[in-house]
C-alpha cells in the first residue's frame, strides 16, 4: 500500500518534506534534483510539486521517498549486484581484490559472524561479483576428510569420483592450477584438521582465493584444537574480518536502499538495537517488510510484531 492511493502526489509527506528542503536551498528545480539524487528532470519535478504530472504517481512517490532518505543520511548508500555494501563488507571485497593479485600464499580472507550476521549473502555477493563458487561444509564433514573432498570437488565443478584421499586432493590442485578463482567456504566451522591442511595446501600450491565463513569463537576453538594447523592456515590471511552488530547507520543505509516509503524517523538506534537481540541484519528487513508504509507510526509496533512472531517460533519449535 502506498499513501499515493489516498492523497495527491503532491501532498505525499516526502514531496511536501522534498519542497520545503528546496526553499531552504533556494535552488532552482534542475539544481535541487541533482543535489538530492532525484531521478526526474527538473520540469518533471515541478510539475509533480505542482499537481500537473501525468507520469506513474507511485514511482514518483518512490524516488522522493528515496531523494529525501539519501538526503537525510548524508549520502548515497554504495550497492553491488543488488546488495547493500556495508563498510566491513567494502573490507571483505578490497580484501579480495588483494589477494587476487597477491603472487604469494596470502590469498585467504576470513568473515565472521554470528548467525543471521549475513554471511551467507556476503558469500553470494563474492561469487556473483568475481563469478567464483560458493560450497557449504555440513556437521558430516567433521569426521569424514574424504566427504570433505568430494564437496570441495563437486564445489569447483569437478566430477568426484576419485579412489582415494590422495587421487582426490592431486586431482583438485590441478584442476586450481588452470581454473583458480574465488572460492566460498560457508559453514567453515564444520572444517576438520586435515581439511584445514589440505586447505592451507591450496593456498600454497594455487592461485585460488579462499574466502571462509564461520562463527564467532570459531578461531579460538580452532586454535585450541589444532593449534599447529590454525596458526599455520592463518598466517596466510589477507584479512580476518569480524561482522559488527548493526549500527543506526546501517538500519538507515537498509531504509535509503529498499524502503524510502517507510517513515523511519528516529526508530533506527531502536531497529539496531532489537535487530542485535534478534537474528541481526535480517531482522532489519524483516521489520521494514512488516511496517506498514501508509502509517508513519506503525514502526515501533512492527518491531513488536517481528519480536512476537520469533517468540512464537521459538515456542512452536520441536525441542531435540
Amino acid at each position: 500500500m502506498n499513501d499515493t492511493t489516498t492523497q495527491p502526489l503532491k501532498e505525499t509527506s516526502a514531496v511536501l518534506e522534498l519542497a520545503d528542503i528546496q526553499k531552504t536551498l533556494g535552488l532552482p528545480d534542475a539544481d535541487f534534483v541533482r543535489t538530492v539524487k532525484l531521478d526526474y528532470s527538473g520540469s518533471s519535478w515541478g510539475k509533480i510539486k505542482s499537481g500537473t504530472f501525468s507520469g506513474n504517481a507511485e514511482k514518483a512517490a518512490k524516488a522522493a521517498s528515496r531523494a529525501l532518505a539519501i538526503h537525510r543520511t548524508g549520502g548515497e548508500t554504495e550497492l553491488l549486484a543488488g546488495r547493500l555494501v556495508f563498510p566491513h563488507v567494502r573490507e571483505i571485497l578490497d580484501a579480495v581484490d588483494i589477494a587476487r593479485a597477491a603472487d604469494d600464499e596470502h590469498k585467504l580472507i576470513v568473515v565472521c559472524g554470528q548467525q543471521g550476521s549475513g554471511k551467507t549473502a556476503i558469500a553470494k555477493l563474492l561469487r556473483d561479483h568475481y563469478a567464483g563458487r560458493l560450497l557449504d561444509s555440513f556437521p558430516s564433514c567433521q569426521s569424514s576428510y574424504m566427504r570433505s573432498l568430494l564437496i570441495f570437488a563437486a564445489g569447483i565443478g569437478l566430477v568426484p569420483s576419485f579412489r582415494s584421499t590422495g587421487e582426490a586432493e592431486s586431482t583438485i590442485f590441478e584442476h586450481l592450477k588452470c581454473s583458480p578463482g574465488v572460492i566460498c567456504l560457508d559453514e567453515f566451522n564444520y572444517a576438520s584438521r586435515e581439511f584445514i591442511g589440505f586447505l592451507k595446501a591450496v593456498l600454497n600450491q594455487t592461485p585460488a582465493v579462499l574466502a571462509v565463513f564461520t562463527i564467532p569463537g570459531h578461531l579460538a576453538r580452532m586454535a585450541a584444537m589444532h593449534s599447529e594447523e590454525s596458526k599455520q592456515f592463518l598466517r596466510r590471511a589477507q584479512a580476518i574480518v569480524h561482522i559488527p552488530q548493526v549500527s543506526s547507520a546501517e538500519v538507515m543505509a537498509v531504509h535509503t536502499a529498499f524502503f524510502p516509503e517507510i517513515v523511519l524517523g528516529s526508530h533506527a538506534p531502536a531497529i539496531a538495537a532489537k535487530a542485535g537481540a534478534l537474528n541481526h541484519i535480517d531482522s532489519v528487513f524483516e521489520i521494514f517488510r512488516e511496517a506498514d508504509p501508509a502509517d508513519p507510526s506503525d514502526l515501533p509496533e512492527a518491531i513488536r510484531r517481528v519480536e512476537g512472531h520469533r517468540i512464537t517460533v521459538a515456542k512452536s519449535a520441536p525441542k531435540s
